[in-house]
């Protein structure tokens, strides 16, 4: 299967849950429907890490591709997130996906445990991984580059072996240094696409710097807004980026995600829905264990952020 090149803005979505931490499969796709018909959204992400890919089942990530499917239209792209410590095992997710409906892949490290995260700086044993899905999947496939802090970074030779594979068609680059992301834009982006994805204040410095689009999580928080920033960016309106950046994004960030720096216990993907419940979009914030839930603090920072954003009234 082909991919045009990914290019504008692709949203991390997210998983709601039933009291019983069943997925709430109503919400979900009111959620999906929801994002996917805001101008500028190119397409959806599932099953990432605001998606709780991690305490999901194979089976459920599934249920998640097949609600998302009708929720798209004929241009949009629908990815799913795909992990294993094996090629093995991210060959089952993969196929799982492609079979419920996914057009493309956002592949998780698979080093990113202590035994192997000094295996991110080797091309080889990359590269033989990241192949053996393409030949054994078949589906497009967008590499999730980690922050250099997570000791789970590819190495820019790693990623430079990466972008010689066909199915290789995006670099999901979430470190949040703007040197490291310009390293990357120059290594890579005349044969990959380079997605920027850091829900972080480098963010507009990594887009300047050079970007095919955006692959955000907290872009599901008023997708429409993220769209049309992304959109001044790659057009060049850079002066009306930097004023929707500082009065809109740069709030939601610090209030939701806390910069990429939490000091709280609550996961993004807890702070992330509270922000939805509080704009109407979802009826709960619940995340399953071990993430932890929004309390009343996060509730009150998280309101704050949305008023500045002008999301809420004051």
């Amino acid at each position: 299967m082909s991919l045009p090149r990914p290019h504008g803005l692709f949203p991390a979505t997210v998983t709601p849950f039933a009291p019983d931490l069943s997925i709430d499969f109503d919400a979900l796709r009111h959620h999906l429907g929801a994002v996917a018909a805001a101008p500028g959204v190119r397409g959806l992400t599932v099953n990432g890490h605001l998606g709780e890919i991690l305490t999901l089942t194979r089976q459920e990530r599934a249920q998640v591709v097949r609600a998302a499917r009708p929720t798209l239209g004929p241009d949009q792209i629908l990815i799913s997130g795909v992990e294993g410590r094996t090629a093995a095992e991210a060959v089952l997710d993969g196929l799982a996906a492609r079979e419920a409906g996914a057009q493309a892949l956002l592949v998780l490290p698979p080093v990113d445990v202590r035994p192997f995260r000094r295996l991110a700086a080797n091309p080889a044993v990359m590269t033989a991984y990241f192949e053996t899905l393409a030949q054994e999947v078949g589906l497009p496939m967008i590499v999730f580059l980690y922050p250099e802090r997570s000791g789970s970074a590819y190495s820019l030779a790693v990623l430079d072996a990466l972008a010689t594979i066909p199915q290789v068609v995006a670099i999901k680059a979430a470190t949040a240094d703007v040197t490291r992301y310009g390293e990357v834009w120059d290594q890579v982006h005349d044969r990959v696409a380079v997605l920027a994805a850091s829900d972080c204040p480098p963010l507009l410095g990594m887009m300047g710097r050079g970007t095919d689009g955006a692959l955000l999580g907290i872009s599901v928080i008023a997708p429409d807004r993220w769209a049309a920033l992304l959109d001044d960016v790659l057009d060049g309106r850079l002066d009306r980026a930097q004023a929707t950046f500082r009065d809109f994004a740069l709030p939601l960030m610090a209030g939701v995600f806390e910069n990429q720096e939490p000091t709280g216990w609550a996961s993004e993907a807890a702070r992330t829905k509270e922000a939805l419940v509080q704009l109407g979009s979802l009826p709960s914030a619940r995340v399953r264990p071990p993430a932890v839930d929004v309390d009343e603090a996060d509730r009150a920072v998280i309101r704050r952020c949305l008023v500045q954003a002008r999301l809420l009234d004051g």
